[in-house]
């Protein structure tokens, strides 16, 4: 089995654990975090040095690594450490839960994650580093860009466009058809009926 590094530990890195043992396909050495966290655990993983490590890790043979940390707020955080694991090397899988449902023709780039009970459905095209949260369902033909996050149990209905590093709250709901430029947040519990250019924020 592969050996894979992680990337923050925070509430969402509790579910792409979960979702990594569930499929079995990696075993997870531990996180990387900032001081603060050193020596913190979840389940059998600790926290065992600063992403400065990650050199190192990589020098020992650890090939894999995924970014555990969330939205923020904002992509820049999980975009820089993206930019660092692709300097040094690694390969950033893509982490998709056993529960969801995802069509064969959907496009994915790296680094993704697909949370529990998630659907991807036909012909649609997810960028590198999305979260693709708990019960979010992305129906035909739309494409979410990179470094954004759906989060759990949103609608995007058919022929959706999200731009990057785009937050789309919990129980939002897109109609079909509309754009949502990038960088942008849509509040939890919007309908969102017309397009939204880059930068807004819908509450």
């Amino acid at each position: 089995m592969e050996e894979i590094i992680l990337l923050g530990l925070g509430g969402h890195a509790h579910s792409v654990v979960d979702s990594i043992e569930q499929a079995g396909q990696y075993h997870i050495v531990g996180f990387l975090d900032t001081e603060e966290m050193q020596e913190r655990h979840f389940r059998n993983y600790r926290v065992l040095d600063t992403d400065g490590a990650l050199d190192k890790y990589y020098a020992n043979g650890i090939r894999n690594a995924f970014i555990t940390i969330g939205f923020l707020g904002h992509g820049n955080v999980r975009n820089r450490l993206y930019q660092q694991l692709k300097r040094i090397g690694y390969k950033i899988p893509n982490i998709i839960d056993n529960s969801a449902t995802v069509a064969l023709d959907a496009g994915f780039e790296e680094g993704i994650y697909i949370g529990k009970k998630a659907v991807v459905n036909a012909n649609t095209q997810i960028q590198k580093m999305c979260i693709i949260n708990t019960g979010a369902i992305i129906e035909h033909d739309c494409q979410v860009g990179e470094f954004s996050h759906v989060a759990v149990s949103s609608v995007l209905c058919g022929g959706v466009s999200v731009g990057k590093e785009t937050f789309v709250g919990a129980n939002v709901t897109v109609i079909q058809g509309r754009k949502i430029g990038s960088n942008c947040i849509i509040g939890a519990g919007t309908t969102v009926r017309k397009n939204i250019e880059d930068g807004e924020v819908i509450r």
